[in-house]
């Protein structure tokens, strides 16, 4: 500084002079609670954003939901909910993709599996309801063809038969719920350790009754030769689905018990193809006209 204030006149001039200030006794003054510094920490909670889960992440989680849903109600219902609509629910809740595969087995005959492990967890009722339903029309509709086809070319009078329409209807639901019900109190009064129970004994029978419906159509061939083919095909594959399932539920039974209770079934769903068959297909003329010509009346 004193070499620049000899070579700069402005510092050298009187005017400029720095002064410095002591601020020792200053510090020195403050009393000891204004020196303490108050020290005060604010915490931050972390704030986290939640991601939204993808499309197939829920559609997971909705599909076990479903499951355990199903798997609930696979539990058996109490007695107090059986007048209840809730209880007959759990009997309709089914898809399309399990009632198509319920159906597509009730057609072919396996040895080696009983079809009562394809209506678990749950047998339904929505199946076997409507392949009854359709098997009643189906069958009086193509019982009236049959006949409509037996007069042509002849000098006979055809008519719709509407008794048809309520005799089958009348026999295949005494069929699907009568039978089931009979076989379901026999084993219950024998405690039987057969693992069916009558939820199971009516969705057996109703689903068995499926390969009825496209036999029923090709029986309005009007030839007797081809009816009866139809027919064996018939008791080969739904007696045999039926059969098969029966014998292998009553294996826990003696031997002779189970053989006799599977002979009598059988036969009564061949009864049933046979009263199909020969009522409902068996051509016969309604009403036959006189033929041409003055009739002359005795005197």
């Amino acid at each position: 500084l004193s070499k620049m204030s000899d070579k700069d006149p402005i510092l050298n001039s009187e005017e400029f002079n720095i002064d410095f200030q002591d601020f020792s006794n200053t510090v020195a003054s403050i009393p000891d609670d204004a020196a303490t510094i108050p020290t005060q920490f604010t915490t931050f909670e972390p704030v986290f954003e939640t991601a939204t889960e993808p499309e197939d992440t829920k559609l997971t989680l909705e599909s076990d939901n479903l499951l355990e849903e199903a798997e609930d109600e696979a539990q058996p219902a109490t007695t107090s909910a059986f007048w209840s609509l809730k209880f007959y629910q759990q009997y309709f809740n089914v898809n399309d993709e399990m009632v198509l595969e319920r159906l597509m087995y009730a057609c072919v005959p396996t040895p080696n599996s009983s079809y009562l492990e394809k209506l678990k967890p749950l047998p339904d009722f929505y199946g076997p309801l409507w392949v009854c339903i359709t098997l009643i029309f189906s069958t009086a509709i193509s019982g009236n063809m049959a006949d409509f086809f037996a007069t042509l070319g002849k000098d006979t009078d055809w008519e719709y038969d509407f008794k048809k329409v309520s005799i089958a209807g009348t026999v295949i639901f005494s069929y699907v719920t009568v039978i089931p019900a009979l076989l379901s109190g026999y084993l219950w009064w024998r405690k039987s350790q057969a693992e069916i129970k009558l939820a199971d004994t009516l969705s057996l029978y109703g689903y068995c009754l499926t390969l009825f419906i496209p036999i029923s159509l090709l029986l309005c061939i009007n030839y007797e030769w081809v009816r009866w083919i139809l027919i064996l095909a018939l008791v080969c594959t739904s007696g045999g689905v039926l059969t098969l399932t029966l014998w292998k539920v009553l294996s826990q039974e003696p031997k002779q018990l189970a053989l006799i209770i599977t002979c009598v079934l059988a036969a009564l769903h061949i009864g049933l193809i046979l009263l199909f068959k020969l009522y409902f297909f068996t051509t016969t003329t309604s009403h036959v006209t006189p033929p041409s010509g003055n009739s002359t009346t005795p005197t």
